[in-house]
């Protein structure tokens, strides 16, 4: 595999927001209840000492919203003989500065309901069991997922590449993705039935899966179509991981009922460069690269670099 593929950056949240506490145990949990409509519903358990929340790798709670600082606040869990004694919030001398229900504030301990605005972001400060826990998660998948394939869907994704355009261009970070379609998806709806075409796009979706990195995301856009991004992966990297998942796709078999099922996929691959005006673009360039690739027999994948190249 190409060097570039093998970098690494930080996951997207180093807090996890699905830590699980001891079996019983009330947790403290930060909940987005306002801001970006694909992050509604997510939330954090404070377990450290402290963390900071910001819009950049390396904070322990990373939010893409940019009106957020890099690393913009922070907030510090007290413990004492009893357990958590309180919780202190304190800015990190923003610009935009940080809110404890609606007043500014550069310190502040911080009760149960409290809300914390940074940036379009609110943030309820909450304690919650395992039930809760839950809640709130199933909360989040039912924004973001696609409910077949168990992939981000197509509001995500693409607010997730907006996030990383917004990145490159500040950073200079690289990063690209593939744009995936299923080849002559509805032979396989006509010759097998609907039921059996769910099913093959399911267990594709899961072959995508396998083949990424932590911080990579996957997303269903269309019926039979699907978008990758790759954080810290320049074309070469991006050109060589799309021709092992459709070499991965061409040796899937789906055994239904006696029933063999197969089939390829096709595939354009784009690194992000500043020349590229916007998102549309983009997707563009990428989209092109796929029909190329569809254009020339299918089960090819298509870089859309200049000039274009297919694979050999």
């Amino acid at each position: 595999m190409n060097d570039s593929f093998d970098e690494t950056i930080c996951d997207r949240n180093v807090l996890p927001p699905d830590a699980e506490p001891k079996k019983g145990e009330r947790s403290i949990l930060l909940v987005i209840i306002a801001g970006s409509e694909v992050d509604f519903g997510r939330h954090f358990v404070l377990e450290k000492e402290e963390v900071t929340i910001g819009r950049e790798c390396g904070n322990g709670i990373v939010i893409h919203d940019p009106k957020i600082s890099k690393a913009h606040c922070a907030i510090a869990v007290v413990q004492g003989g009893r357990g958590v004694e309180r919780i202190d919030l304190r800015d990190l001398e923003t610009t935009n500065g940080t809110s404890v229900n609606g007043e500014p504030v550069a310190r502040a301990t911080l009760m149960a309901g409290d809300k914390i605005q940074i940036g379009d972001t609110i943030l309820q400060l909450s304690y919650g069991d395992e039930i809760e826990r839950e809640y709130h998660a199933k909360l989040f998948q039912l924004a973001a997922r696609d409910a077949l394939t168990g992939l981000y869907n197509k509001r995500f994704v693409l607010n997730e590449v907006e996030n990383h355009i917004r990145i490159a261009r500040r950073n200079g970070r690289v990063f690209s993705i593939i744009l995936i379609d299923i080849d002559d998806f509805k032979k396989v709806n006509d010759r097998y039935g609907h039921l059996a075409g769910d099913e093959y796009l399911a267990e594709v979706a899961g072959l995508f899966t396998r083949s990424l990195r932590e911080q990579d995301i996957a997303g269903r856009i269309g019926g039979e179509e699907f978008l990758i991004i790759l954080p810290e992966t320049a074309l070469d990297g991006a050109f060589q991981l799309a021709v092992r998942i459709r070499k991965n796709v061409e040796e899937f078999v789906l055994d239904r009922s006696g029933q063999r099922i197969r089939t390829t996929i096709s595939a354009g691959v784009c690194q992000f460069e500043n020349a590229i005006r916007d998102l549309p673009e983009f997707l563009e360039l990428a989209d092109q690269a796929m029909y190329e690739a569809k254009r020339a027999e299918k089960n090819k994948v298509i870089q859309a670099s200049y000039p274009i190249q297919a694979e050999k």
